[in-house]
């Protein structure tokens, strides 16, 4: 069949058409409509397989620039060969999973990723199993245990994000994440376990050490009360923070999971900064190597779990629907529970100095009400800014800028905190020719602080910058539209009978008249004559004569 000049020519489509993705396996964006300007699926897949993959390859080689713990480790004096040796051969493994996976098959690169990053967690948790055989064993010494670095949180979040598949698709849902989510909520439940078990440790340890005297006699003095008054309050409140927080790892929720992603983070970065600052040695004792819970503050069993929860909730928090990210509730929801964690931290370091206030006045010991008070004051206007944001933040009639303002005040505050502590704390002399430790401690005769507050104010950063997102989120409005007269149905015109409704008044019996059909019409008669006639009226010769009225008359009447 030809084609005359008349047919419109056919051709390529220009201008803005949407094209067909090829087939494919299930990540390649098989079923997906792409536009001009907006990346295919399969290239934003391979965008965020590549972001995470050089993340976790940056964290592991950060990981062999931080400590391990107080004994092993960058910049650690003694450390040992081969152990270094061990830790080489690890990261050499992750690093290679990375790598590889990329060039195989998806899902034997899945396998292969798991498979290549167990050695890795296997030697962090060695690491854990040391520091408990440690402290179980030289409890109530002046041997300290190991604790664990911020060299092992580093690692242990990158090697959780190496070990996870790669991704399939550009969003990744919870059925899609099942394994690693379960993992996760083991994690929060040894966090809170461990945590539990090491406060309820060391408090055991120092009421016997309080009892007895020095000479193995047992005796229950002002100084017995003033340890044990210390050690359970300090142990409750670092307890308290645990809990408060590794409890979101166990909250299947979108806010919870944005909120331990933030402290992840938070405790990443404190780590790292407390360790290379020069100051970081008097903002924490250990100088951000982190001891079992209420040994010094919040332990390890806190920053390792939440490391590895973070990196565990990335592809199913960062790479979840757009929908969920724009939802402004779970951006409120996860900036009330980081404002929680705040106000029940800086409520109990209200609680601890002024247990160190009440014991320094048991004891006589040398103290500054002022500085204390000063101090307390700080953290009781943080734990106050904190809980007003926390139960304001969904008040309509605060105007986004100012939720926004105090947010950046309550940094601010958190900030103030370390300067205020490092500059009014009370200080001990240094002993003439004594040599310190070049790993940790310090000449403070009250240690409050901690990585933890460090962590915090990491944390007030990224509840300001969350208040800043979610203010710039629009509520969904529902439009409202005229609404059109429905289409009558056909034969529904006016004066007819709609189906299913009442018959109109016109349909009625007593207001319709019969008419005939076209059909029903009687032939005319073509009456005879010419055509100028008229035609004659028939008349009876009985109508002629008018006939006289008959009057009515009843029987029997009267004539």
């Amino acid at each position: 069949m030809s084609v005359n000049s008349d047919d419109t020519p056919t051709g390529p489509i220009t201008g803005a058409r949407a094209r067909q993705t090829p087939p494919g396996p299930p990540g390649a964006g098989s079923g997906h409509l792409s536009f001009p300007g907006q990346p295919a699926p399969g290239h934003l897949t391979r965008r965020r397989n590549t972001l995470r993959d050089v993340v976790a390859g940056v964290l592991i080689i950060l990981a062999l620039l931080f400590p391990w713990n107080l004994y092993f480790g960058l910049g650690v004096p003694d450390s040992s060969g081969l152990i270094w040796l061990v830790l080489a051969v690890v990261t050499l493994l992750s690093l290679t999973s990375i790598v590889v996976s990329r060039r195989i098959n998806p899902v034997t690169a899945g396998r292969l990723r798991l498979v290549l990053n167990v050695p890795y967690l296997l030697l962090v948790l060695a690491f854990v199993v040391y520091d408990a055989v440690e402290t179980v064993r030289f409890g109530g010494t002046v041997h300290v245990a190991g604790g664990i670095g911020p060299g092992a949180w580093l690692g242990v979040a990158g090697s959780l994000l190496a070990a996870q598949p790669l991704l399939l698709a550009p969003t990744v849902d919870d059925t899609q994440h099942r394994g690693w989510l379960r993992a996760a909520r083991i994690i929060g439940y040894a966090s809170m376990f461990g945590a539990s078990l090491s406060s309820g440790f060391n408090l055991c340890w120092r009421i016997r050490y309080a009892l007895r005297g020095a000479d193995g006699s047992t005796s229950f003095g002002t100084q017995n009360i003033a340890v044990i008054i210390t050690a359970v309050v300090y142990g409750v409140v670092a307890l308290a923070a645990v809990l408060v927080a590794s409890r979101w790892i166990l909250q299947a929720t979108r806010p919870a999971r944005f909120a331990m992603l933030a402290l992840g983070a938070s405790s990443l970065l404190a780590g790292i900064l407390v360790w290379l600052l020069p100051i970081g040695r008097e903002l924490d004792a250990f100088h951000g190597i982190a001891q079992n819970t209420s040994t010094a503050g919040v332990g390890y069993e806190g920053y390792l779990a939440w490391a590895a929860a973070a990196a565990l909730f990335v592809p199913v928090t960062l790479f979840s629907l757009e929908g969920l990210r724009a939802d402004r509730e779970v951006w409120r929801e996860a900036i009330r529970k980081g404002l929680l964690l705040i106000g029940v931290w800086a409520v109990g370091s209200v609680l601890m100095r002024l247990t160190d206030l009440v014991v320094a006045v048991l004891l006589n010991y040398p103290l500054s009400r002022y500085d204390t008070m000063t101090m307390a004051a700080f953290d009781l206007t943080t734990a106050v800014l904190a809980f007003w944001l926390r139960i304001n933040l969904g008040n309509r009639a605060l105007r986004p800028r100012l939720v926004a303002a105090l947010s950046g005040f309550l940094f601010a505050l958190t900030v103030c905190r370390l300067i205020v502590e490092d500059v009014l704390a009370p200080r001990f002399e240094t002993a003439p020719g004594a040599t310190p430790n070049p790993v940790y401690g310090n000449n403070l005769a009250q240690q409050i602080t901690s990585v933890f507050d460090v962590t915090l104010c990491f944390l007030a950063l990224a509840i300001v910058a969350g208040v800043i997102v979610a203010a710039r989120i629009r509520p969904l409005r529902r439009r409202l539209r005229r609404r059109r007269p429905a289409p009558r149905p056909a034969g529904t015109g006016p004066g007819q009978r709609r189906p299913g409704g009442p018959p109109p008044p016109s349909e009625a019996r007593t207001t319709q008249f019969g008419a005939a059909g076209d059909g029903d019409d009687a032939p005319t008669t073509v009456l005879s004559g010419g055509a100028g006639r008229s035609p004659r009226i028939f008349r009876s010769t009985e109508s002629a004569q008018q006939a006289p009225p008959k009057i009515f008359r009843p029987p029997g009447g009267s004539s």
